[in-house]
């Protein structure tokens, strides 16, 4: 039965070229959200994940009622195949941009903190990240797929509650507005999430300029290392609840703001 399924699926490709044009469109469109979003698949490890997802979800979102007709033009051809690239791209950004004003706290609170020096290694990005911007960054990604942020983006690549004819995608004026805010929202959410370990490190430091002043013989310098990093630390865990919180009320936005990237 499954062997007969498959060739009649084969034979419908053969005989509607349409559909193997959409199919592969469809595929273009989840490949390139494979590739930037956050969780699902990253590294080298993650090809087996992408490759057969993205063939899966192409085939479940295939409509035969709208399948695009295969151009004629070899520049039409290139400008649909840029579109969901642009498609998939759009959608798969506005998560990351979340993770990545996730690890800028991290950054923010590791130079606060003294601990640029300490870095590891992100196989997803082959760049040094810090140890304090890795866990803010698994904690968003692990929000991301506990609120269901996945489900919401595939969805809205699949068209379910807007179809998007395959290869008709254009970003329009106030959809690129929305892209360009959500990118300037990277600095903002590592400030917000930052700004607990670097007000009390900044009132710490305040603290131990004054007892320098009053007390000359302590040795300032050598106290300040530990106590940082110990504040630091302490304040990041203590905070770490609402912080989820924060990343869990702006990740029920995607639907918002995906929306307006696609309108």
């Amino acid at each position: 039965m499954a062997i007969d399924s498959l060739g009649s699926l084969a034979n419908l490709f053969v005989t509607r070229l349409d559909l193997g044009w959409t199919l592969l469109l469809l595929m273009t469109r989840y490949m390139a959200f494979m590739i930037i979003v956050p969780g699902l698949g990253s590294g080298i490890a993650g090809i087996t994940i992408r490759y057969p997802a993205c063939l899966v979800l192409a085939l479940v979102s295939l409509h035969v009622e709208r399948a695009a007709p295969v151009p004629t033009d070899m520049g039409l051809m290139v400008a649909q195949v840029f579109s969901e690239i642009l498609l998939g791209s759009a959608v798969g950004f506005v998560p990351l941009f979340i993770v990545s004003g996730a690890q800028t706290a991290g950054h923010l609170a590791s130079g606060t903190m003294g601990l640029n020096g300490a870095q590891l290694f992100d196989p997803s990005t082959s760049a040094p990240l810090s140890d304090l911007a890795r866990i803010y960054s698994d904690l968003t990604i692990t929000v991301f797929l506990l609120v269901g942020g996945h489900h919401v983006a595939i969805s809205a690549l699949a068209g379910v509650d807007s179809g998007i004819a395959p290869g008709t995608f254009m970003m329009s004026a106030a959809g690129l507005e929305t892209f360009m805010e959500q990118t300037g929202r990277i600095f903002q959410i590592g400030c917000l999430i930052a700004a607990p370990v670097v007000v009390a490190l900044l009132l710490t430091n305040f603290v131990m300029g004054l007892i320098s002043k009053a007390i000359p013989t302590v040795n300032i310098f050598i106290i300040s290392f530990p106590l940082t990093i110990g504040i630091g630390f302490a304040i990041s865990v203590l905070a770490l609840p609402e912080v989820a919180n924060f990343l869990a009320r702006e990740m029920t936005r995607l639907p918002e703001v995906i929306g307006r990237i696609l309108a």
